[in-house]
């Protein structure tokens, strides 16, 4: 993925938490708006606040995580 893309999606303000999908299967969620992103090199922490190094050409999708959190309810119906 584009890295401009990437920093403009990292850059919205309120920050959003996002989760990245990468190429090899596996997803990075990104929980903090404290992230360094290059023409080389995407630099985030985990839960952990370990540091995570990822490629932006590596990055296949970037969705919002709070997407993945609504939960379908059905609506209560009243009758009057």
């Amino acid at each position: 993925m584009d890295y401009q893309e990437i920093r403009r999606l990292v850059s919205h303000r309120p920050f959003e938490p996002l989760v990245f999908h990468l190429d090899n299967g596996q997803t990075q969620v990104v929980n903090h708006p404290e992230i360094i992103v290059t023409d080389v090199m995407v630099i985030t922490v985990d839960d952990y606040g370990k540091p995570v190094y990822i490629a932006p050409e590596a990055i296949s999708a970037i969705r919002h995580a709070r997407s993945t959190d609504r939960r379908r309810t059905k609506r209560s119906t009243t009758r009057r």
